[in-house]
């Protein structure tokens, strides 16, 4: 059920979340230097006191690049905390702003192969990755392509569910859940285009093993299934940060050729192997402090360390 901002300031329970609502909405109108100046110092407090995810964003990189020396993966995990704390404020910037500014400072590259994939008639779906810029990214992109954003509610906080939902809706076409999977084949059948991720870690149900820098990972394969019921095109989308963290340039790349192919286990052994190569030149790019690895094949030990 949809809720207007004066049901959640009539519940004092959800007083907290509206002061925190109004810090974000604050930080999106400051100028960007000082942005800036926040997203180092909530770098600094991640890596003195957020310990469990720096452990992560370690182990992840330590496994993923172990041709680093000791010094380059300690650079490569101070680097990955600050990308990330920056990301937390670029959210902020497009649930609560136009990002009129920060689309200044972006440039679009491979537009031009939405249009070519959608020239049959088809749909398209666009994949993107767990970049620590994929809010603003997925945001900026919606002003210049109309989609359908798959997502994953927040059924804990109706109040967080609000913003995401909400921000989210004020750049792009439309939302589609992750369990809505009839919604999503319609949308495609119907010439639609998604924005959809694969590369998090849901477990054994909703996905296989498939290597992503040599490791078994849990891979969502629910792409297969769209684009062999729709026949819809596959093209990955990514992004990195230019002018001095100000803007983006984000490329939509050529469609995946025999996709779908084989089998599903194929299809996302080709997608983790594109994430990997991106990776390999832009690695601080990625949200490292995401357990990625943690469900295991069975029999194998668990990577990183047991909950307190």
């Amino acid at each position: 059920m949809d809720k207007s901002l004066s049901y959640f300031f009539a519940r004092p329970k959800h007083w907290a979340g509206l002061v925190f609502m109004g810090f974000a909405w604050l930080i999106a109108r400051l100028p960007f230097y000082i942005q800036l100046k926040l997203a180092k110092a909530l770098a600094w407090l991640l890596e003195k006191y957020a310990h469990k995810r720096r452990k992560i964003a370690e182990i992840n990189i330590e496994l993923c690049f172990p041709e680093y020396t000791e010094n380059q993966r300690k650079e490569l995990v101070k680097e990955t905390l600050f990308m990330t704390a920056l990301g937390i404020i670029e959210t902020a910037t497009s649930w609560f702003s136009d990002l009129k500014r920060m689309e200044k400072n972006t440039t679009y590259k491979g537009l031009e192969n939405v249009d070519k994939a959608k020239a049959n008639g088809k749909g398209v779906i666009m994949i993107f990755f767990h970049f620590t810029s994929m809010e603003v990214s997925g945001c900026l992109m919606g002003k210049k392509i109309d989609f359908f954003a798959m997502y994953k509610p927040n059924k804990k906080s109706p109040l967080i569910e609000y913003m995401m939902r909400n921000g989210r809706l004020r750049h792009v076409h439309g939302l589609l859940t992750q369990d809505d999977a009839r919604a999503t084949i319609r949308c495609l059948k119907n010439g639609g285009t998604i924005w959809y991720a694969t590369d998090q870690n849901f477990g054994n149900k909703k996905g296989s093993f498939v290597p992503f820098f040599g490791i078994k990972a849990s891979t969502v394969t629910a792409i297969t299934k769209f684009a062999k019921m729709s026949g819809a095109s596959v093209l990955p989308v990514t992004n990195v940060r230019t002018n001095n963290y100000a803007g983006l340039e984000i490329e939509v790349h050529p469609a995946f050729e025999n996709f779908p192919g084989e089998n599903a286990e194929a299809d996302a052994l080709q997608i983790n192997l594109f994430l990997e190569s991106f990776l390999k030149q832009h690695p601080a790019n990625y949200l490292w402090i995401h357990q990625r690895f943690r469900t295991r094949p069975e029999g194998e030990p668990p990577i990183y360390p047991p909950k307190k």
